[in-house]
């Protein structure tokens, strides 16, 4: 039910005989996806299942922490929350866990949001109750700070378009090329150096907290304590790198007659900005927590073929390839986004397969 197809080490582990020789260690196991889950929930629910694939999507995406503007559209939050607390509560009875169990003090107010947001927080100690309004102030000086390089990127780069307006022989066509490039170029500087900041800012944040760095080796993420701290990378990290597309978002919504969105989006899918660190490595690129452009993804990367050509059908997988092996870090070169570790990667949803849509098999 949760071991991904393949992974006959994880359901050696599920039936208890992890230690047998020959099978790799539980912190290299692979899941299925949430989105893969609820289908087979569903499944097995016989019609009982009080929501759709299509209504539960936007919670999957937001528990894969993709949909990075819901933060800031109350009504969004609360409609994928509501989403998220209408599935759960339906496996819970469909398991027989008992309420109260499940749902401990919150069991009387969890369907009702406004309830549970007047809660006091759960008895235990604050260790950090500073973090979140922290990362917040840093994620909004990014925004502006990013909002002010960009204007000035788009400026810079309609000037350098016309250096060589002396030359009188030049095509209305190349003129419109350099423009094009030399804004492109203008803007994506600005954004990775403020993604750069913004990255640096998260880290420091994180450090002098105690969220990182993560302990050694990344064998023991399986404790709780590594796992919380691993989600707090995360959530800050992408907290932070989301207030860099804000920005350029903000001047987008100013100067409408500047297609900047539109820049990034022919860029993301051209691959432009997907750069290898080493020469001689494999590299694939994952949609990125925080902006959702693409991201490159480094590790052990052995690109596995995919079978399409034997179904004689037209291939969805970038590259022909199903799985790109095991992704240690990820790196985004739109938002500046910088994941180090195979934890805050797992954490994130950035997995390392390519799946195709369960209707073309």
């Amino acid at each position: 039910m949760i071991a991904e197809k393949g992974d006959q080490s994880f359901r050696f582990h599920s039936l208890g005989h992890g230690d047998a020789s020959g099978v790799k260690p539980l912190s290299e196991a692979r899941t299925i996806g949430i989105l893969e889950a609820f289908k087979t929930a569903a499944v097995f629910m016989h019609g009982r299942m009080p929501v759709d694939e299509r209504t539960f999507r936007p919670f999957a995406d937001s528990r894969n922490s993709v949909a990075h503007s819901a933060y800031l559209d109350d009504l969004a939050v609360r409609k994928v929350v509501e989403t998220g607390v209408q599935v759960v509560e339906s496996v819970r009875a469909e398991l027989g866990l008992d309420p109260a169990d499940f749902w401990g003090e919150y069991t009387s107010v969890f369907a009702d949001l406004s309830q549970v947001a007047s809660m006091p927080a759960p008895a235990g100690p604050a260790k950090r109750p500073l973090l979140e309004p922290f990362a917040e102030q840093l994620a909004l000086a990014a925004r502006e700070r990013a909002r002010s390089a960009i204007s000035v990127a788009l400026s810079t780069g309609h000037e350098a378009a016309s250096w060589d307006a002396a030359w009188p022989t030049m095509s209305k066509e190349l003129k419109g090329d350099i423009t094009r490039t030399a804004l492109d170029a203008a803007v994506v500087t600005a954004l990775r150096i403020e993604g750069a900041q913004a990255g640096q800012a998260a880290e420091r944040l994180l450090v002098e907290y105690g969220v990182l760095p993560l302990p050694e080796p990344l064998a023991s993420d399986e404790d709780p304590g590594v796992k919380q701290r691993s989600h707090t990378a995360v959530t800050v990290k992408v907290m932070i790198a989301s207030g860099v597309i804000a920005g350029l978002i903000d001047v987008q919504d100013r100067d409408r007659d500047m297609p900047l969105v539109d820049m990034l989006i022919h860029l993301d899918r051209t691959g432009c900005l997907i750069g290898s660190r080493a020469s001689g490595d494999h590299l694939w690129w994952r949609e990125c927590p925080a902006c959702g452009y693409a991201g490159n993804v480094y590790g052990d990367l052995i690109p596995v073929p995919c079978r399409c050509d034997e179904w004689d059908q037209s291939c969805i997988h970038p590259g022909g390839v199903v799985d790109v092996g095991t992704v240690d870090s990820f790196s985004c070169p739109f938002c500046g986004l910088s994941l180090s570790n195979r934890a805050e990667v797992a954490t994130a949803g950035i997995e390392s397969r390519t799946e195709a849509p369960e209707e073309d098999w």
